[in-house]
């Protein structure tokens, strides 16, 4: 058994004048996840083909591939947001009285769909401000090193159907990346 069983997504961002970190706990969702992988060139007006050609002739139609584990590792979710409060925190807060554009623990599944969007929307998670997702073995006494990932977010969607009233199916890639925050505060600090 993981030592996080469902998908916690962390994601900072500004809401209403304020920093917020908002916790979406992803109780109902299947993840799928790999590795992607693929060539180091694969466009034959690259600059970098045609630097690596000169130094090996002209084969151009072999592949160019590297493996220095620059592969992409994601993790899919597909989420099912509930009306029923069974979803845990959602926002900055699990407190059930608050609802807000930061926070709707308690709220509806409309409510809850427009908050996380809220949250991807203007935390713009990318390596200068990544996500950071706990799931499996990256979490808290999980058997990774990590406490966490860093993530940035693909193709967040979702859609209320009205004949399903009590849940929004909602479809994420988190795929795991560099925080360079740190990198550049420094850069900036010694700069």
């Amino acid at each position: 058994m993981p030592a996080q069983e469902y998908p916690i997504l962390q994601i900072e961002a500004e809401i209403e004048g304020a920093q917020r970190t908002g916790r979406f706990e992803m109780r109902k969702a299947e993840v799928q996840g790999g590795i992607r992988t693929g060539p180091l060139v694969d466009n034959g007006f690259s600059q970098a083909l045609a630097a690596i050609s000169e130094i090996i002739g002209e084969q151009q139609l072999d592949g160019i591939t590297v493996n220095n584990g620059a592969g992409q590792r994601y993790w899919e979710l597909d989420v099912e947001i509930r009306d029923d409060g069974d979803d845990g925190q959602w926002g900055y807060t699990a407190d059930e009285s608050v609802l807000d554009s930061g926070s709707a623990t308690a709220g509806d599944r409309y409510q809850k769909k427009q908050v996380l969007l809220n949250y991807l929307e203007k935390g713009e998670p990318d390596s200068m401000t990544p996500a950071r997702l706990i799931y499996g073995g990256y979490a808290p006494d999980g058997i990774m090193p990590e406490d966490y990932v860093n993530v940035y977010i693909e193709d967040p969607q979702g859609s209320v159907d009205r004949d399903k009233s009590s849940t929004v199916p909602m479809s994420l890639t988190c795929i795991r990346t560099l925080d360079l925050s740190e990198a550049v505060s420094a850069t900036e600090r010694t700069g």
